[in-house]
């Protein structure tokens, strides 16, 4: 079917009954990508999309916002095709195309009403193969990106997450945001784009999913019309390495005027998410931040009142990324806030936590995957997932079992090796001439002080 045919939009076919889904489906095409199914004949909707298993890590240096700029840039035109014209075909197919870069993968796709399939996929085959890359669509997109990374230091919450993140990991890929910078984002050429592209859409680094209402067979013969004959090439090379936390506790204060809440993150450097420790060490930090009947949770907001929210969170990654605490108290309670996350995180590594927290922590994870894994297109992306940080086919599967396989010791032993609290990077948000003196004088065996500009890059 082409994409004429479809402008003049098909014929309605019925729903297909819902019957039970042969799931998990999985193969190769000729050119090598791997092709990923989850059935669900339930609605008449199918969900498409393609992931490239590397994405902003790769950015070169002074060039962050890369990966970004360029995946975006695929749907800004491709040959008969403008980006008005593009927008136009998915309303009419009754499809929706989003496109995300984060540091591990980039991926293309969305959802279509399950008539309109062909015509969907054939477009999304061309955005991925012969996108136009025009230096006019270029040149809009960055200024569209400078605006929204100078809109985004407004936003506090994001604004110490940047900065929490540039600061922990330092001189590594994980460091360096996905969106750039107005610096770098504004010195990305065309011919960046155009190398980062053809190195990157290549038929061994790309996954195609499916979930939803289509069959293998039906799905097969739509990959070998429209994904099959991909450009070839070698899968780009990722050499992360591993991060290493900053030695001693550092406090960053963005400084940003007139602040009477702040935003504070608290962290270290932690595991991978395919170290033997990440599930106990993921069961023993539901108990100390994961719930909202959690230990930071009843000490900050339910018994002080200091912060609507208290959480603590594993970053997932390739390499370690961020283990960290976030909390947004008033400015007048940000210190005692700090020093009581400091206490709590000091008894959680040396005590650790009991059977009984162990055990609900436990349950809680097993009975709220069942939300993660409940619809085809949420099983999908966690397979999707588990490909592109190299967790295992079983990684998912198996989820279950591994929380249930969590003992107290393990939990235990699992805070006591790759958390503490000596080694911390301390960040928030707040007017520095109010605070800064305060929190430099009580602030327990700080190392370094620094105070930057909010609106630096």
């Amino acid at each position: 079917m082409r994409l004429a045919m479809a402008m003049a939009m098909l014929t309605s076919i019925g729903a297909a009954p819902a019957v039970a889904s042969a799931d998990g489906a999985r193969f190769r095409t000729e050119a090598g990508t791997l092709v990923l199914l989850e059935e669900d004949h339930a609605l008449p909707i199918v969900s498409l999309s393609v992931t490239a298993r590397t994405g902003s890590t790769l950015d070169p240096p002074g060039k962050e916002g890369l990966a970004r700029i360029a995946s975006t840039l695929l749907r800004r035109g491709v040959p008969g095709l403008s980006a008005d014209r593009i927008d136009e075909l998915v309303d009419r197919l009754g499809g929706v195309i989003t496109i995300s870069a984060d540091h591990h993968s980039i991926t293309i796709g969305g959802q279509v009403i399950r008539r309109n399939l062909e015509p969907f996929a054939e477009l999304l085959s061309r955005m991925i193969s012969v996108p136009t890359l025009a230096s006019s669509e270029l040149e809009r997109l960055k200024r569209e990106t400078i605006a929204e990374i100078v809109a985004g230091r407004d936003d506090d919450r994001e604004l110490a997450m940047n900065h929490f993140r540039r600061v922990l990991m330092q001189g590594h890929a994980y460091g360096r945001p996905p969106m750039g910078t107005t610096r770098s984002v504004a010195r990305i050429t065309r011919q960046d784009v155009r190398r980062f592209f053809r190195s990157t859409f290549v038929a061994q680094n790309l996954i195609l999913g499916a979930a939803g209402d289509v069959s293998e067979e039906e799905l097969k013969d739509l990959v070998d019309d429209h994904f099959d004959d991909l450009r070839s090439g070698e899968r780009p090379r990722v050499r992360l390495g591993t991060a290493r936390t900053p030695r001693g506790r550092r406090l960053v204060i963005v400084d940003k005027p007139d602040r009477t809440q702040t935003q504070v993150f608290i962290g270290q450097v932690g595991i991978r998410a395919a170290d033997e420790d990440y599930f106990p060490l993921t069961v023993a930090n539901t108990v100390f931040g994961g719930t909202f009947t959690a230990r930071l949770m009843k000490e900050v907001r339910s018994k002080r009142g200091w912060s609507y929210g208290a959480s603590s969170r594993i970053v997932r990654g390739r390499s370690p990324d961020a283990f960290y605490l976030w909390t947004f108290p008033a400015a007048t309670d940000a210190l005692a806030c700090i020093r009581l996350e400091l206490d709590l995180l000091h008894r959680f590594v040396e005590d650790g936590i009991t059977q009984s927290e162990l055990d609900f922590a436990k349950s809680f994870l097993e009975n709220n995957f069942a939300f993660e894994v409940d619809t085809a297109e949420k099983r999908l992306e966690k397979r999707i997932d588990a490909e592109v940080l190299r967790l295992g086919r079983d990684y998912y599967r198996d989820y279950v079992q591994r929380i249930r396989g969590v003992d107290l010791r393990s939990a235990n032993a699992a805070v006591q090796r790759h958390l503490g609290d000596r080694d911390l990077t301390i960040v928030l948000v707040a007017t520095a001439s109010e605070l800064r003196e305060a929190l430099t004088a009580q602030i327990p065996d700080l190392a370094g002080v620094d105070v930057v500009p909010f609106d630096s890059d």
